[in-house]
């Protein structure tokens, strides 16, 4: 996790504890799907995967037309999720700032930019960037309560330059081909959202709710016969290797907790009501109310 001028920027396995942290009191019904279009692959000048832009060089350049061209007050976007996983968060358009994204509907919604140009014959998304769109876009609808549908997870595709939506993506009325006519592989219709992306999302959403953790999603990166993995690549599957880790370590922490024998803390008031407990195993919670009800059953005042 990195602040420098304008924004954050965070690995996606850092995005979920985040997210998590913050306050947003405006009311969130939706998230939007946005392709950059420029920058792109080409403009962040990718080698093998990697991009040779810097992170923050990218964000700040995005900012600057935002502010300068278009006249807006900030960054149009809230998140921005680059080709090698990593989130950059705009500083000056936080969550409970409506984002400026798609005219005439940008209320009650979340606006994230994927990088790179995903129409027909341009960019192809990294596998490193596609797992991370997933668990973003889950962690989204998990934080918010966002259903995974095309209702409320929308495409710049589905509305007119006034901001009129429609059916589906339609060239010549739609304002934009946004987040491109080959996104995901499938493209910027309804149907292809269904198809692949959304899908997933609600795979990883389930998961995520669940605290599953062998299908936590790391990088379809395997190597072809002849093809090693680019480094951003291997530091993607080693950072979400970690995560998994943390996340396994977690929930047998919790599952301790859930059916623990008595802790010292709690030896007194087992001992004053044991007659009335079966066995000396509860969950963490329990001991701590069997507590106060000793105090309280026994007139013991707690000190301030």
């Amino acid at each position: 996790m990195i602040q420098k001028g304008n924004f954050l920027l965070l690995d996606i396995s850092e995005f979920r504890s985040w997210l998590q942290k913050q306050k947003v009191t405006r009311r969130i019904k939706g998230l939007q799907v946005h392709h950059t279009g420029s920058p792109n692959y080409t403009t962040r000048k990718m080698v093998n995967g990697i991009a040779q832009q810097d992170h923050f060089k990218c964000l700040e350049g995005m900012r600057d037309f935002h502010i300068n061209t278009n006249k807006w007050k900030a960054t149009g976007q809230h998140l921005t999720l680059f080709e090698d996983g990593k989130v950059g968060v705009s500083l000056d358009r936080d969550l409970n700032m409506t984002p400026a994204c798609i005219y005439n509907n940008n209320a009650g919604y979340v606006g994230i930019e994927i990088v790179g140009c995903f129409d027909k014959g341009v960019d192809i998304m990294t596998p490193v960037q596609k797992q991370a769109a997933i668990h973003l876009y889950a962690t989204l609808c998990e934080k918010f309560y966002v259903p995974v549908n095309t209702d409320k997870i929308v495409y710049h595709a589905w509305f007119t330059a006034s901001g009129t939506r429609l059916s589906d993506y339609t060239p010549g009325k739609s304002s934009k081909s946004c987040p491109g006519t080959a996104y995901w592989g499938d493209g910027n219709t309804i149907a292809s959202a269904n198809k692949n992306f959304l899908p997933q999302v609600k795979v990883e959403l389930d998961r995520l709710r669940n605290n599953i953790t062998s299908a936590t999603p790391i990088p379809n990166t395997k190597p072809k016969d002849d093809e090693e993995m680019t480094e951003a690549e291997k530091q993607q599957v080693a950072s979400l290797e970690k995560t998994i880790q943390q996340q396994s370590e977690w929930i047998q922490a919790e599952k301790l907790k859930a059916n623990m024998e008595c802790p010292t803390w709690a030896q007194e008031a087992y001992k004053y009501y044991k007659d009335h407990i079966s066995d000396n195993k509860g969950s963490y919670d329990f001991w701590r109310i069997l507590v106060t009800q000793y105090r309280k059953d026994n007139n013991i005042k707690v000190s301030k």
